[in-house]
């Protein structure tokens, strides 16, 4: 068996993390096992060293800590970075690969570090439990934009020298390889998802609608992501309250936290449409809520390949995407691109005439019955989504498969995507 070191900020309800462990739940563990190296509060690491114990008994379980220890996972800590500590978080990168040795494969999924890690653990290779399979870094960027001000323009120095540093390199999308790498060579790795899961379910959406208040012709327009400049809700809900009155009631989900959220709260309160937005917090159930919207609107800035968009389409909702994020997300024929340059009142046109259109179209397939009854022909159609995005080769069954391959015979021969920018 050979074990492969995910190294992560967390491992809390995120989009990176959320797919990772989908192909942790495909992997035959007999074979492949994985182990996940986050980052934690420097202030509670240097109290675990002086302590003499383990760091990650000292941080906070997060979402996903037990689903991981429970399949046979390891999970281990280091400092989070900054700038200012940038030995201490050397040191402690090199006392953790000093005393683990056990990895065939060390996976950097943060870009911002990863050129500070990689070559750490790389000089450890020869003393790896694996020898014969020569211990592999892998730099895998998940974003294709970074931060504005000083931070960002940190990560750009930082990541720019990651080509040279990491033996392959991975990317989610075109767009986030190519603003990564820098013009070297990569492979393309899409997100993939259980397409079963996001089956579209007509008796979920009736147990979400039901749970807050919403109305069965209702039309709900909904949002999956944390609360940050990044996500951009403030765009949606201007955009929202910028429709015009409808016949029917329109609903406004955002499923999330973050630290925006309050400032999100007060700006629905100042537009007057706070009593028809939802704010559902995070939830584990995902699916259930994608089936309870008619509409997702996804107004990101930036963006690797978010797994949110590609989940929505498998669940048969109509996709409204910024213009800003890869077209590699446009995988289906209900996603479209709208620009968010010309602000949110292109929003409000787009998404009013996505209101009016199913509108016409669940009084014209279901006899004037709401979507979501039994004998709704549009619930029909929205099931059909998940087959459709498993024939695009965006479900995770088959992509474990490949990279199990390539984590027990790292070659490349074994890569398990498409070879981008030779």
């Amino acid at each position: 068996m050979v074990r492969v070191l995910h190294v992560l900020g967390g491992l809390g309800l995120g989009g990176a993390e959320s797919r990772i462990m989908d192909l942790y739940r495909n992997m035959d563990r007999s074979k492949v096992q994985f182990d996940f190296l986050v980052h934690m509060d420097p202030g509670e690491y240097a109290r675990a060293i002086a302590d003499g114990v383990e760091p990650a008994s000292y941080r906070k379980p997060q979402y996903f800590d037990e689903e991981i220890l429970s399949m046979g996972g390891h999970i281990y800590a280091v400092p989070r970075f900054r700038v200012y500590n940038l030995f201490y978080y050397r040191k402690a990168i090199d006392a953790f690969f000093k005393e683990h040795h056990e990895f065939s494969v060390v996976q950097g999924h943060m870009t911002s570090t990863a050129s500070i890690f990689l070559p750490i653990a790389a000089r450890y290779r020869e003393a790896s439990a694996a020898p014969e399979l020569a211990m592999v870094t892998v730099a895998h960027t998940r974003n294709a934009g970074v931060d504005r001000g000083l931070k960002g323009v940190l990560v750009k120095i930082v990541r720019h020298s990651l080509p040279r540093k990491a033996d392959y390199l991975f990317a989610c999308s075109h767009l986030a390889g190519d603003k990564s790498f820098g013009g070297a060579p990569y492979t393309y790795i899409p997100n993939t998802i259980d397409t079963g899961r996001f089956t579209y379910d007509p008796s979920a959406r009736e147990i979400i609608r039901d749970r807050y208040g919403i109305a069965s012709d209702a039309i709900v327009i909904g949002n999956v992501a944390r609360f940050s400049p990044q996500k951009n809700q403030s765009f949606l809900i201007k955009a929202f309250a910028g429709m015009r009155e409808k016949e029917r009631e329109v609903k406004l989900l955002l499923c999330g936290e973050g630290a925006l959220r309050s400032e999100c709260e007060q700006l629905a309160g100042e537009l007057g449409v706070f009593d028809r937005v939802i704010f559902a917090g995070s939830q584990s159930e995902i699916e259930k809520f994608y089936a309870a919207m008619d509409i997702f609107a996804f107004p990101s800035i930036y963006e690797g390949l978010p797994g949110v968009v590609v989940e929505a389409q498998a669940s048969g909702c109509r996709c409204l995407i910024s213009d800003t994020i890869t077209p590699d997300v446009i995988i289906l024929d209900n996603a479209e691109m709208c620009p968010i340059s010309e602000g949110p009142e292109l929003w409000s046109k787009k998404l009013g005439k996505m209101v009016g259109d199913l509108i016409i179209a669940q009084d014209e397939h279901s006899g004037g019955a709401p979507a979501g009854s039994d004998t709704s022909a549009l619930d029909a159609d929205r099931m059909r989504y998940a087959k459709d995005m498993e024939a695009a080769g965006f479900d995770v069954h088959e992509q474990a498969e490949r990279i199990m391959k390539f984590y027990l015979d790292p070659c490349a021969d074994t890569i398990p995507g498409t070879p981008t920018g030779e």
